[in-house]
């Protein structure tokens, strides 16, 4: 099987790299390789390597950014997937595609399911609700994972925030009305390698998933550890284990000194939604998983963190 990976670079994409190359042949790229704001040359690529599966680990994700250059955001997370989607129809390849809370206004009480409608508050939203449009329309063979305040030993993320700020700072506030549930990027890539497996797209991750059936699911589902907390909480979390784990020699800063605050004394440029509790029911059932807490997942890569250089 061939396997095409977009972003191989980001969080996602690098945690994808070695699950992917050891069941397919895997063509990884990043910017450098593919420019996903120039439509031919995903075209192009795809046309030329004809993959069997379309893996799109790659985001314009700068939230804020977004609401004064709406045009690049667009491009690369509404415009990108769809061409995607489209090749892939044509190859009769699959494609898997990751999306956001940022779809919802956080205005329900309670968890989001797959079927409440979207309202997206922010031009981050709203360009990667037009990306699930365009795969959902172009691409019956398609995965769509919503997911929420995903982090990992790469890359920029809060979780490598925290404990950067814990080595420079006495004191510091965190918003603590903003509820969700933090994911990690090796959560995403083993959960997405069972579910492809039960769909039998790739081979050697079988024994990952308990089969009770043969049918294969295809669609949009909402993909986060269970549980759920607020920043302020999981900055405490986070420093809290890291001083427990050995990590925190150089800390100034200790989980007592992370103090509340309202998101209306944090103003931001892009608005976010107060509740990014999302259902994870139908990928449950759908496919037998069981998804771990997430504290389990900040502890995971914390460890990977003690042991890296990488903070």
């Amino acid at each position: 099987m061939k396997t095409l990976l977009f972003g191989k670079d980001g969080q996602l994409g690098q945690e994808f790299i070695s699950p992917l190359s050891s069941c397919s042949q895997l063509l990884a790229v990043g910017k450098a390789q593919c420019d996903l704001s120039r439509p031919e040359q995903i075209q192009s690529l795809i046309q030329a390597f004809k993959p069997d599966l379309i893996v799109n680990a790659s985001a314009y994700t700068a939230v804020d950014q977004a609401q004064t250059q709406g045009e690049l955001a667009a491009l690369v997370n509404t415009h990108a997937p769809t061409v995607m989607a489209k090749e892939a129809a044509r190859l009769g390849a699959a494609i898997v595609h990751y999306s956001t809370d940022y779809v919802f206004d956080g205005l329900k009480e309670g968890e989001y399911s797959e079927t409440d409608p979207c309202a997206p508050l922010s031009v981050y939203g709203q360009t990667k609700y037009g990306g699930e449009l365009g795969i959902i329309e172009h691409c019956k063979r398609h995965l769509i994972f919503r997911t929420s305040w995903v982090f990992s030993a790469h890359g920029n993320n809060f979780l490598k925030t925290i404990l950067k700020l814990a080595s420079q700072k006495q004191e510091l506030k965190v918003i603590n009305d903003q509820w969700g549930a933090p994911t990690s990027a090796a959560l995403l890539v083993k959960t997405t390698m069972a579910v492809l497996a039960h769909n039998a797209l790739i081979e050697g991750w079988s024994d990952k998933v308990a089969k009770s059936d043969t049918y294969s699911h295809w669609g949009l589902f909402n993909l986060v550890a269970s549980g759920f907390t607020n920043w302020h909480a999981y900055a405490r979390y986070s420093v809290d284990k890291a001083m427990q784990l050995g990590m925190g020699e150089g800390f100034t800063l200790d989980a007592t000194k992370i103090h509340a605050t309202s998101s209306n004394d944090y103003p931001q440029v892009a608005p976010r939604p107060q509740n990014s509790r999302l259902s994870t029911e139908k990928l449950r059932s759908s496919f037998h998983l069981e998804l771990p807490e997430w504290r389990e997942c900040v502890d995971q890569e914390l460890h990977k963190l003690k042991h890296s250089q990488l903070i």
